[in-house]
Formats: C-alpha cells, structure tokens, sequence
C-alpha cells in the first residue's frame, strides 16, 4: 500500500484600520474619549493655576529624547490635553502659558495600551524660567479602563527564564492562564495577539498549536508549545508587551481569552546593538556517566545521542542619514536563528531470522507456538533445520513459490532486531509481536532550524506627520517521525533510521502605520497590516517500485508504530 499525507494552507489576514477623532469628541467638557492602543499608549492631564483653576489654551509639548522628535497640542476649556498614538518609551512633557513659568516633567514612561496621567500645577512668573516638576501620584494608575493585566518592558523579558526565546510564551506567567493557555476558564484558542498594531493570531486554529509545533520552539508535537501568535516575537525585537486577562475595552472584541499587544523595538539617535548566543547541552551535563547515556537491552549497549540547542543572533539600531522629506529616520534590524540537531532513541519492528527465510512462528494449539516453514523447499535458522509446512496435505503456498525473492531483499536492507521486549501487537494482531518481528533501537535525527528576520523604520515627516514600516519572516523546518526511511529507498543509509517526512512554516509579516496630527487637537491614524499563514504537511512521494512484486511497497504510517520503507 502507497499512502502519504501532502497538507498546504495558506491563510492570509488582512487587517484595515482608519480612525479619525474629531475635534468635536475631543473638546466634550470634562471626558476623556475611548481610544485604541493596539501598539501605543496615551498621555492625558489638566493644567491648573495655584488657585486649582483650569488654564486654557496652554502649550504642552511632548517629546522624545531618544530622537528628539516632539508634538504639541492645547488644552481645552477645562485645561485638559491629550496625546493619543504615543510610541512605548521615555518623554518629557513641557507645559508652557502666557504669565506662568514654563513647567516640565521629565523621564516619563509610556506602556502599550496604557494611560499615563501626568497633571501640572503652573506657577505665576515669566515664561522665560522653567521648573522642573514631579509627576504626581497615581500617574500611572488606570482609571480608563477595568482591564486586568500586566505589562513586561524588554529588560524584564531578557532576565525571565524561557528557552524558546519568545515573548508571548510569557503570557503564561499572568495570573489565571494555564500552561496549556487557558485564560479564566477560555479555551486556549480564544487568545488575541496584535503585533505593532496588526493581528497577529492565527485565523485557522486560534492558537497556533494545532497545526503546527509552537513555532518550533518546543520541540514536541503540535501540542507541545504554549499559544503564540502566528509570527514568532524574539525577546531581542520587542521593546515591550502587555497581556490583558480580564474586562478588555471594545476595540478588543474578537478574543474571549487573554489579548496580548506586542511593540517592536525602534531606532534612536544612538546607535544601538545586541549580539548574543544561547547553548543548552547534554553533552556538558552534570552526571555524564557511562550508564546514563546508554540504553542496555539484553546485554546489548545502545548508546543514547548526546543533544543541543543552539540559539544565536544579533540586532542593531540607530539613525539614517541624510535626512530626507522634511525630518528624520530611524532603523532597527533583528536575526535570530535557532539549530537543533534533536537526535532521539527510535525503536521499531524489524523482521526475526526466522521471518527473513519463511518460516512463521503462531501460537500453538497445546500453548507455545509452533513454527511453519512456508517454502517448497526445507531452511536452516540458527542451526535448526525447517521442512516445508502443510495445511490440510497440502503444500501451505500452494503455488510452490515461497518468499518473493524481491521482499527478501527488501527485508534485508533493514537490520536485525536487537530488543525482542519491544512488542506493539500479539501473534495474531500483527505489527511487532516479538516472534516474527522485534524491535531494533536506534538512533534518529529529527532536526530543526530556524531562521528569523525582522526590521523596522521609523520617519518624521517633520512634526505632524509620522511613519512607521515593519516586516516580519520566519523560515522554519522539522523532521518528524511520521515517515522513516530505513532501507535508503528514499535517499537515507540503508540500516540506519533516517526521518523523510518535514513540517516546515514561513510566515510573512507587514505592518504600516501613519500618524497625522491635523490640528492639537485632532489626531489621525491610519494602519494597515498583512499576514501571510503558511505551513505544510509534508511527506516523500512512494518509493520506487519493483516488477513482479505483487503489490505496492509500504510508503511508511503515521505513527511511530507504523510501517518502515521498506
């Protein structure tokens, strides 16, 4: 029998955001509107005079030292401002009105889907004299919003144990999300994840795990790797993420589980850079003693393979020069690469001697078994010689052929058994009964690599107009044990295992981002993002085919308990 599994989907998410915040919504006396911040936070306040009146139509101008860019807005009849769309970091604010000093709070921080609320007090005098404030407590408090959840910035994430190295795996460590990623009793593919503002969550399977191996990253089955987004997010590329668990806003509404919001890291007037590698092996394990890496089968030592991950990679930030249509830009460019050779002990079903020349070993009437020689002609085994069987008086092969020749040969490209407690049947179930066939355990490498890009630039197109541009591919490959060659029909060495059967990925991801601030009051957004969804199933077509073989050679199950090729 010939059977193979050949599996392709394509999904492709398109995802259009274009929200405009009119003037009118902004100036509603004393609210503050709902806005999204899929991939940034918002700064809000009141300016106030020493008497705790509101001043109008102050100046309050926000600004990013790390590139020296800046916007700046008004207050309204109440005294209050807002700044929507502002990219996690550290700002300082300026607040300045006629007949007050100039007033600024300095080395405030900015988190995903965040409100920072900074209030300012001015002070009577010229405008000329600045004074440095104090943010006031409860800056950070949240009074937007009910979310319950929690935001990592990158230092955190590179002191937190994790061995694939990605961010979102993180998500696990909140408070109420299982291992499996079960979010408050929501089952794990009900889990949003938003990559710099676009949808990042798998629109096949909800959480990337049923069709594929956690982004390789666990190296188990497609089970084995906690909920993730599409695109894998490798700490080193995320400035920071956030994990909303419980009572997320409206522009949420598409996950019943946890929403978790990632930002990817920036360029800055500094130039900025990483360079690092992580190696886990069992070859420099403790305890590496001789009855600890082997496997003893009846007498027979079969060494256990030493194994490694290897995980490198490198990222860069900084300007780009000259400056062009009007302002400034920035990059950021992150590879990070993954080796894993994953060599595993294999054991599976070989045929006995006895079986390679003919002879078929059932159970007995009386108990035991009993040995049938199915050739025309009389064998020897191990010294014991077999006369052909009859059934019924007659010859059992009654066409008088005996083994086809070619099957023999097939039978004797695999290697003897050499572990007889290995059974996965009985005698008369089939498959490994440890009579006809036994196991042989060995060694099979089942290995994965993996290749990650990811780039970003920012622009300003002076003050008012901001671009932001980010793209994401991930090159994947692994073996698994669906389909073993041992025979070397299918390319690999003949008595030895050799995996045929890959599960490669290559997702594609782009970000577009353009922030326009009409006047200081209004502000627009428009975004747009692409996701392309690939992976595939795949497996060797049938092995070549022999002429007066009777029927087709096995092309290999779908578990380790199915057949070789040959």
């Amino acid at each position: 029998m010939n059977s193979s599994c050949y599996r392709v989907s394509v999904g492709r998410f398109f995802s259009f955001c274009l929200a405009i915040v009119c003037a009118c919504a902004l100036l509603v006396v004393g609210s503050v509107p709902a806005l999204g911040q899929a991939a940034t936070g918002t700064i809000v306040g009141v300016i106030f005079d020493p008497s705790g009146a509101a001043v109008v139509n102050a100046e309050v101008k926000l600004t990013d030292p790390t590139t020296n860019s800046s916007q700046t807005g008004k207050t309204n009849e109440v005294g209050r401002y807002t700044f929507i769309n502002v990219s996690p970091g550290t700002y300082d604010l300026a607040v300045s009105a006629t007949g007050f000093t100039q007033s600024r709070i300095t080395a405030q921080k900015v988190d995903v889907g965040q409100t920072l609320t900074l209030n300012v007090t001015l002070q009577l005098g010229a405008t000329t004299t600045v004074v440095e404030v104090q943010a006031g407590a409860g800056a950070e408090l949240q009074t937007l919003n009910a979310t319950i959840g929690s935001t990592i910035r990158n230092d955190q994430l590179q002191l937190l144990p994790n061995l694939g190295r990605d961010a979102s795996t993180l998500s696990v460590l909140q408070v109420g999300v299982s291992l499996a990623g079960n979010v408050a009793g929501a089952a794990s593919d009900q889990n949003g994840f938003q990559l710099d503002g676009g949808n990042n969550s798998d629109d096949m399977s909800g959480n990337n795990t049923t069709y594929v191996p956690g982004n390789g990253y666990s190296g188990a089955g497609a089970s084995g790797g906690t909920p993730t987004g599409v695109m894998p997010t490798p700490i080193e590329s995320i400035e920071e993420f956030k994990v909303g668990t419980s009572n997320q806003t409206a522009e949420f509404n598409n996950a019943a589980g946890s929403q978790v919001q990632m930002v990817t890291k920036r360029g800055t007037n500094a130039f900025h850079g990483a360079l690092y590698e992580f190696y886990f092996g069992s070859n420099v394990g403790a305890a590496n003693l001789w009855r600890n890496n082997h496997v003893l089968v009846n007498g027979h030592a079969t060494p256990l393979p030493a194994t490694h991950r290897n995980r490198f990679g490198a990222a860069v930030g900084g300007p780009l020069t000259p400056k062009f249509w009007g302002g400034k830009t920035y990059f950021f460019f992150n590879y990070e690469g993954s080796r894993f050779p994953n060599v595993v002990s294999f054991d599976h079903g070989t045929p006995t001697a006895l079986m390679r020349a003919g002879v078929v070993t059932l159970p007995a009437a009386g108990g035991g078994t009993a040995q049938f020689n199915l050739n025309p002609f009389a064998v020897t085994v191990n010294g014991v010689n077999y006369q052909p069987a009859t059934c019924g008086g007659q010859p059992c092969d009654p066409r008088g052929l005996g083994v086809n020749p070619i099957v023999t040969k097939l039978w004797n490209l695999m290697p003897p058994p050499n572990d007889p407690s290995f059974t996965t049947g009985s005698a008369t179930t089939g498959l490994v009964d440890g009579v006809n066939s036994q196991g042989y355990l060995g060694n099979l490498a089942l290995p994965q690599k993996s290749n990650n890009w990811v780039g970003r630039i920012d622009h300003d197109f002076g003050e008012k107009w901001k671009l932001m541009v980010s793209y994401r591919y991930y090159d994947f490959s692994q073996f698994v044990n669906t389909q073993v060659d041992i025979g070397g029909l299918l390319g690999g060495q003949a008595g030895q295992y050799n995996a045929t059967a890959t599960r490669p990925q290559k997702p594609g991801y782009w970000v577009t981002g353009l922030t326009t601030q009409i006047t200081p009051n209004t502000t627009n957004e428009f975004r747009f993002s692409y996701l392309r969804n690939f992976w595939q199933w795949y497996t060797k077509a049938g092995p070549p085919q022999f002429s007066g073989l009777g029927g087709a050679i096995e092309i290999g199950g779908e578990s380790q308990t199915g057949s070789l090729i040959p």
